[in-house]
């Protein structure tokens, strides 16, 4: 029996990067939770943004953000992790030096920086995704205490352009995963989805093969492998339907919304 379901976002339930989501969503998950299933957020995006995703049951909702970092209530935060001041202060200095054509920013529970307020990167997430998000001169200097994770940002080819020198420099100190065409996310070594999610189950008592997942990027397939039942989006990345026990239709077919009316 399913007791706790936990889903990506971006490129799973909607297109990456908005705030428009099918309504229904919001009466199929509250059903859901009134039958005593827990649903979980599980994504990349800041608390702020996933509780504007889904805003009319924001109160009702378990939530896993910044790619695994940060595990929160709506009221409290459960776990934080965060990232070595030596390791991020380097990944933005090679950024910086060595991938001109890159930008980068930095993610703390309820915040983010970045260094250009005009550029597209910071529109998108401040405009589109509904981010937290402050500029500042320099990220190195301005220098946060609570840095959960890092990511590098490229318009079309950031997964191309970290490959070369980025990936191999910092693959043995944070855990890497590309996200899409725009992003590599990095997260303190160790810290993922499924190492959150885990914890959210050891919480409230509930068994993996009692969890159901969904996903569609490499950062998912770690839960997608190891729930009892697993979806991936027909949209996703060929590893990432290997990795799941089931495909569902994309997410401009309310897939998951499909799936999750079978535990109506």
């Amino acid at each position: 029996m399913i007791k706790l379901i936990a889903t990506d976002i971006d490129g799973t339930v909607v297109k990456d990067g908005t705030l428009q989501i099918d309504p229904e969503y919001m009466t199929v998950v509250d059903k859901l939770i009134r039958k005593g299933i827990h649903i979980v957020v599980c994504s990349g995006r800041q608390f702020v943004s996933e509780q504007k995703l889904f805003a009319p049951i924001r109160d009702e909702l378990l939530y896993i953000t910044d790619g695994g970092t940060v595990v929160r209530t709506p009221k409290e935060i459960l776990q934080v992790s965060i990232m070595p001041e030596d390791v991020w202060k380097g990944m933005c200095k090679m950024v910086h030096e060595d991938l001109p054509d890159c930008e980068c920013y930095i993610s703390t529970p309820d915040i983010g920086y970045a260094e250009n307020e005009n550029s597209r990167m910071f529109r998108w997430l401040k405009d589109s995704y509904g981010y937290n998000i402050c500029a500042v001169k320099d990220l190195i200097d301005h220098s946060p205490a609570d840095v959960i994770k890092f990511t590098v940002y490229h318009p079309s080819a950031c997964e191309e352009k970290c490959t070369p020198l980025f990936i191999p420099a910092w693959k043995d100190k944070s855990l890497l995963a590309p996200s899409g065409r725009e992003w590599v996310d990095c997260n303190p070594l160790g810290v993922s989805k499924w190492t959150a999610l885990s914890h959210l189950q050891e919480y409230l008592g509930i068994l993996p093969e009692e969890t159901c997942t969904f996903g569609d990027n490499l950062n998912d397939i770690e839960m997608l492998e190891n729930a009892g039942l697993s979806f991936a989006v027909s949209n996703s990345r060929e590893e990432v339907r290997t990795a799941a026990k089931e495909l569902c239709p994309p997410y401009w077919e309310n897939g998951v919304l499909q799936m999750l009316k079978r535990f109506l």
